[in-house]
């Protein structure tokens, strides 16, 4: 199975989940995005990280008076 059809199943899955229909074009655009965010999350993964490695700064919105 190749990377696009293992994508395709994966949107395919999706789609049905959450009752979305697209159009061929849609598709495409959605399988493009899915694999541009495959390939950064694989070069996430290749970061190694140590125990004192802090996360992100977490955003907190502030609440008016």
């Amino acid at each position: 199975m190749t990377d696009r059809d293992r994508l395709s199943h994966l949107l395919d899955a999706n789609s049905a989940v959450l009752d979305l229909s697209l159009s061929a074009a849609q598709r495409e655009g959605v399988l493009a995005y899915l694999a541009l965010a495959e390939s950064m999350h694989r070069g996430l993964l290749a970061v190694p990280l140590e125990p004192a490695d802090e996360s992100a700064v977490v955003f907190v919105p502030q609440v008016s008076p």
